[in-house]
């Protein structure tokens, strides 16, 4: 049986140990973890459907008729 990302309940020291591997390989230096938790999607898709509106609204559409 697969696991999602959303039943998990707590972070795992070998989840913190990946994160900081993968944060250090990207930074190019040891990093710490000071605090670390888990997101509701449903924020997480709120803030990007807000973020989009806003980008696409920004957009200056001029529309030619000839």
């Amino acid at each position: 049986m697969e696991e999602s990302a959303g039943d998990h309940e707590e972070i795992t020291p070998e989840l913190l140990m990946v994160m900081s591997a993968s944060i250090a390989a990207y930074l190019g230096r040891s990093v710490r973890i000071r605090k670390a938790r888990f997101v509701d999607p449903m924020q997480v898709n709120a803030w990007g459907q807000s973020s989009r509106v806003v980008l696409q609204a920004s957009h200056n559409l001029n529309i030619r008729h000839t």
